[in-house]
């Protein structure tokens, strides 16, 4: 029997579903395509006859030789048609997939009276709140929906069928809980993925500041807030945030000089959004504030040292004064996250391609592929940390073992070549340190103390979102996508 993916199989259960009890079913595939899913519906359903139709005809003939090669074209009928035309008497069921939510939306008001009773299965992965609520001008009930994941992209099936159709408001055509709507695991995967594209498009847009752009964050804002409740989540404070980073990055790893944890902010303030950044600078409260985020959360800290006055007359005084005009909290989590496993050096460590990882504290080392060499190692990390590389050894010099240390870490080499590095990646090193690192046959990259650290960041937003999920907390977390240096 064909197997049909996902995608596919999600469609033939609507369409099975829709036929059953059905003497003698048929159902039509408009947009068929190379036939896949009238094979596989002919395959499952003995009784049950094809129109399929395409506007292609010569995907239409791979559709006959398919229909063909599994003894099933006597029961299929194929012709060429644009949207509805190719069905020219009453079916069961229609299916139109593969194609936009507008697309789709014309061809049913231009076939609209052909589909009479039948059960209409649509498909989209873009624009389900325009689709529902075209749909529903249509005079279409949506009774049914399934939310399936196929080759990495998402899909919603709806079975719709004319009647009398309720108008849903912006919420419930963004949540597509008219009618039956989905159910179960199905649905809750369905917002999981819906938030994160809004999440996405908010960081897209923040750091333009733009009046189009703003807009955009505040519609997208709203559906974030209709997403969290139906997914029934709770509230969270800043104090209930700074365990999940200290689940993360435990504090106590954190080096005695360092200053860690809550650094400005009310313990039991709400927070719905949070803003995950390498560094906290003024751009990066604005594009907080932008986000609608009541908490920052980065790796460098501030206050390192005791300070007498706050006032505007140097950057941190100014970034203090800013965080609390905004009424924004701040959490930091710097060596702790440079020593914790899954934290910044392991995280330099899989970007550049290192295996076996083995180390502890802020150092780590793992195997690199047979033929590897430093200059091929640059390369990549100009690629993936996007970062002014320089060498310190021949570019073709063969290396077999990395070790790091991210950010200031060219004191380290010692520990690194321990543990059989032959090659070392750091941010900065001191000429000194370059020489006894080279002299010692181990060569060095050093590619910038934001580049080699900020990667982190995603990581720790995942995390820092998954344990929040995990809670059923109401918590969005953001990653910055700025540079402090304009790069």
């Amino acid at each position: 029997m064909l197997r049909l993916d996902e995608r596919l199989g999600a469609i033939a259960d609507l369409v099975l579903e829709a036929v059953s009890g059905r003497e003698a079913p048929c159902a039509a595939d408009v947009g068929c395509d190379h036939g896949f899913l009238t094979a596989g519906l002919l395959e499952r359903c003995p009784s049950l006859t094809m129109i399929a139709s395409d506007v292609s005809a010569p995907s239409l003939q791979k559709a006959r030789e398919l229909l063909a090669s599994l003894g099933l074209a006597s029961r299929a009928a194929l012709r060429v048609a644009d949207g509805l035309a190719a069905i020219n008497g009453p079916v069961d069921a229609i299916v139109i997939a593969g194609m936009g939510a507008q697309t789709i939306l014309k061809i049913v008001a231009e076939g609209r009276a052909r589909i009479g009773n039948a059960a209409l299965i649509v498909q989209a992965n873009v624009d389900l709140p325009m689709l529902r609520t075209g749909l529903a001008a249509q005079g279409l009930v949506v009774e049914r929906e399934i939310y399936t994941r196929a080759a990495g992209r998402h899909y919603v099936t709806m079975l719709a069928r004319a009647g009398e159709a309720d108008m849903p408001d912006e919420r419930a055509a963004l949540l597509g809980m008219a009618a039956g709507g989905m159910r179960g695991e199905g649905q809750r995967s369905y917002f999981v993925w819906q938030r994160g594209v809004r999440v996405r498009e908010m960081e897209r847009v923040a750091p333009l500041q733009t009046e189009r752009a703003k807009e955009r964050i505040r519609l997208s804002s709203r559906e974030l807030t209709w997403i969290s409740e139906a997914l029934g989540m709770k509230n969270c404070t800043v104090s209930d945030v700074e365990r999940l980073v200290g689940g993360i990055a435990p504090y106590e790893l954190a080096e005695e000089w360092d200053n860690v944890g809550l650094l400005v902010g009310h313990a039991d303030a709400q927070v719905t959004r949070a803003l995950v950044a390498l560094d906290l600078s003024m751009d990066v409260i604005a594009e907080a504030r932008t986000l609608g985020a009541q908490l920052i959360v980065t790796h460098h800290p501030i206050m390192f040292s005791a300070r007498k006055r706050l006032t505007d007359a140097d950057r941190e005084g100014r970034l203090m004064l800013a965080l609390a005009e905004a009424g924004i909290a701040h959490i930091a989590a710097h060596t702790n996250l440079d020593s914790a496993p899954g934290g910044v050096n392991d995280t330099l460590m899989a970007a550049m391609g290192a295996a076996n990882v083995r180390g502890e504290g802020f150092v780590r080392a793992g195997d690199l592929p047979e033929g590897t060499t430093l200059g091929a190692l640059a390369q990549r990390a100009r690629t993936r940390l996007k970062a002014e590389v320089r060498l310190y050894g021949a570019p073709d010099t063969a290396v077999h073992v990395l070790g790091c240390c991210s950010g200031a870490g060219g004191g380290e080499v010692a520990l690194a070549r321990a543990l059989g590095a032959d090659c070392f990646i750091t941010g900065e090193i001191r000429h000194h340190e370059a020489l006894d690192a080279v002299d010692a046959g181990v060569c060095v990259l050093e590619a910038g103390h934001f580049e080699t650290e900020n990667p982190v960041c995603e990581v720790l937003r995942t995390a820092l979102q998954n344990a929040a999920d995990a809670l059923q907390y109401n918590l969005t977390v953001f990653c910055s996508k700025g540079n402090p240096f304009g790069r």
